[in-house]
This record gives C-alpha cells, structure tokens and sequence, in this order.
C-alpha cells in the first residue's frame, strides 16, 4: 500500500491567466485516475505562488494578509482531509474512484452536495450581450475586475466599452437587427463595420472599436455566458492606419513657454501643464495627475496609469521653473477637452501656422486636408513631441523607451514623427557618409 505524502496532493489555479479571482482546485493522482475538486476558494493570480502553491501572504495589508493566511488554512484542510480519506480506503481495501473520494471530502468537510443540472447549450443567456457590458464596467470601477496585468482598468478604456453599447444599440435600432450572442458572426463584423464608416467615423476609431468588441465578447465567454467563438477567427480583427500627426520642435516649444500669460491664469495653467507632457514623454492620464511627491530633485517617479510602469524622468530647467512657480506642485489638472481647445489658442498665438497636409481614412474614403499646424495639436502631442525630441537629439533609442515605459522599438518608432529631410541631415555625421 502506497502511502500518500503532501507533495502527491496538488493545489492549482482553474485559470492562471485570468483577470480577475480565480477557483483554487485540489489534484491529486492515483492509480485509476485523476481527482479534481474545487476548494471553493478563489484568488488573484497575481497573488498565487505557483511553486509553493499557496496564497502569497507577504502583504503590506493586514486584512488582506489576514485573507490569505485563511485561504491557505482551508487548503491545508483540504489537504490533511484527502490525506485521512485514501488512507482509510486503501485500509478498507475499498476501490477508489473520483465519486467515491468526493463523496467522502462532502462529508468531512461537511458540504452540502450540489446536483448542477446539465447546461442546455441552446438556451437563452439570463443577462444579454449590453447587460453584460454594464456589469462589466461598474464591477472594473469598483475594482471587482482587473485587467490582465492585475491592475484596474482606465476610466478612458471603461468609457470605451460604454461607447460600444451606445453604438450597437444605435446599430440595432437603425437595423432592426438583434445584438445576442448567437448573432455575432462575420456578417454582422462586416455590416457593423460597414455601418459605423458610413456615420463618418475615422478608421482607426471604428477599428478601436471592433477591438472593444473582441474583448468583451471574449470576457463573456470567459465568465460562461456564451459559446459563440466568433470573436478568435483572424478576420473578426482590429485594424489601424499610421495617421499624419504633428509634433512641436524645441524652438516651438520655447515659444510656447516665452508667451506672456499671467493675465489668463487658466490658459497659462494649461499650458505649463502641455509642457510637462512636452519635456517628461508622459501621457494626459499621467501629467495632469502628479503629485508633489512625484518629484525628487530633478527626477520625476511614476507609476503610469495605463501599463502600471514605474518610470523615472529627468526634468530639464523648463520644467522645474515651471514647478517653482506652483510652489514645487504640479499644475492643478484640467479636463482633456478644455485642455485641447486651450491648445488651439495658445499654438496660434505662439505663430504655429505652418501648412501642414493630413491623410486618413473617414467615412471609407481617403481624406487629404491643408491645416495650420495650431489645428493640429492636441493633449497626445505632448508625447509624441518627447520622442521625436530625445531621438533627434540623439538620446539612445533604449533610454527613451525606459522613459516613456514603450516595451518594443517598433511601438516607439509610432511616435517619432522625422521627415526625411531630418534623417538625412542627422546621417551626415555618421562615419559612413564621410
């Protein structure tokens, strides 16, 4: 008779990658098969330790390492249980099977037993494809679901997801066309794609929204509401084109900072608040929040928002005028909007009306349009500026990555806007074009 040790018995996650608290189940091997059985305990899987199998309790939270110490007391139950069953069989000489030893772990761990009835496949879901989308946000708000790198998710992200059901709701109006989970298919990718181009929609806007879709029918299949798997099929796809985009010159950039602006607090505001974006790389999520204990000296730490990176940014003599004259503390922040139209303003003073050509795709057709250059900027020129800025000025590829957080050259590259003319002119001090 083999006697059964602690390491025969196995605790591991039902899904190592969600995003949100997953089952622990108990697996344990014998000769006639293999048990699995829920522990009725669920965690975070950025919170398990794969190795030892256990809830990670080094936390600076003590309710919440006091949680975990409970979890891992209820799996060492379960253990210490399944460990006492098979001994007694095998002393009994019983032949142990799955329903035998469960049978026996409902009763010493005193468990109700559940008769789950079989799923009809073809039933109707209890909460429709929009209903799901409203849970979906309201629990990501309150921080019931995380995102894949076990973070809260952007209020920008969540309002995305709440455009998308305005718009299918507009589409199933407009329609009379159903959005239920047995409906999604490639023909309704292809006429709700054709639908939102014909409101006019930019391309690479429509395809962020065939994106959102992709997610959410992919996170209700996870939570069991549907078995439609449309959403995996490589044409159901998000796609995007490389849109003409500005970014402001150093020079342009002093302009910018020289304006005399003490008689428009508001407007000056905005525009210190732009420069931190224009000499830090940050996003608007992350330059209109920072805090004095943000910045150390002439180094600026911290943790974007977006992807959770830690960053740390060295501030040029600009931007620490700029904070001195706050009294060390960043800018009060200003909504995205009033930010953009202060912009406009405040680059048409400054003399930016260079004319400028801009292609893109709205509406299904190609669209070129001449603009003054002032028309153009916007809250996200701020970080393309940085880029396009360090790389000219030749600051190692590697270096503005690790400050605007970009994990790949080719992601990085998006946001550096140099002509050709530029490169050129940067070329001829390279040794092979002596």
């Amino acid at each position: 008779m083999k006697t059964i040790q602690d390491k025969d018995v196995k605790f591991l996650l039902k899904d190592p990658r969600a995003d949100r608290p997953t089952l622990i189940y108990l697996v344990y091997r014998f000769d006639y098969g293999r048990l699995k059985y829920s522990t009725e305990q669920t965690i975070e899987p950025y919170q398990w330790d794969a190795n030892a199998q256990r809830v990670r309790v080094a936390t600076k939270s003590r309710s919440e390492r006091e949680r975990h110490e409970t979890i891992n007391g209820n799996l060492e139950r379960h253990r210490a249980a399944l460990k006492q069953i098979i001994t007694a069989l095998q002393l009994a000489g019983s032949t142990i099977s799955n329903d035998l030893i469960k049978e026996h772990l409902n009763q010493t761990l005193k468990r109700a037993k559940t008769n789950h009835p079989k799923k009809d496949k073809t039933a109707t879901p209890t909460e429709t494809f929009m209903g799901y989308i409203e849970r979906f946000v309201e629990e990501a708000r309150v921080g019931r679901r995380l995102n894949a790198k076990s973070s809260q998710y952007s209020r920008f992200t969540l309002n995305g997801y709440l455009k998308l059901k305005r718009l299918l709701e507009d589409y199933s109006k407009a329609t009379s066309q159903p959005i239920d989970y047995s409906a999604f298919s490639l023909d309704f990718y292809h006429l709700f794609k054709l639908w939102l181009t014909g409101r006019g929609l930019t391309l690479n806007y429509v395809g962020s929204l065939l994106k959102d879709l992709k997610v959410m029918l992919k996170q209700a299949h996870a939570d069991g509401l549907h078995s439609n798997t449309i959403f995996q099929h490589k044409d159901f796809k998000k796609f995007s084109e490389d849109v003409d985009s500005v970014y402001l010159t150093d020079d342009e950039l002093t302009r910018l900072y020289a304006l005399g602006l003490t008689h428009t607090p508001g407007i000056e505001r905005a525009r210190d608040l732009f420069l931190i974006g224009c000499y830090t790389g940050l996003r608007f999520s992350d330059f209109t929040q920072l805090r004095a204990e943000n910045i150390n000296g002439r180094i600026l730490t911290r943790r974007t928002l977006k992807t959770s990176e830690r960053v740390s940014i060295p501030l040029n003599s600009k931007v620490v005028s700029i904070l001195n004259k706050y009294n060390g503390t960043p800018p009060r922040p200003i909504s995205n909007q009033r930010l953009n139209d202060h912009l406009k303003e405040l680059c048409k003073r400054a003399g930016l009306n260079d004319r400028i050509e801009v292609n893109r795709t709205r509406g299904g057709l190609n669209e070129l349009r001449t603009l003054e250059k002032w028309e153009l900027v916007s809250s996200h020129t701020a970080r393309r500026s940085f880029a396009t800025n360090a790389y000219l000025a030749k600051v190692p590829v590697i270096q503005i990555m690790q400050i605007t957080g970009h994990r790949s050259e080719k992601m990085l590259l998006r946001y550096i806007k140099v002509s050709s003319e530029q490169n050129a002119i940067m070329l001829l001090d390279h040794a092979h074009f002596q």
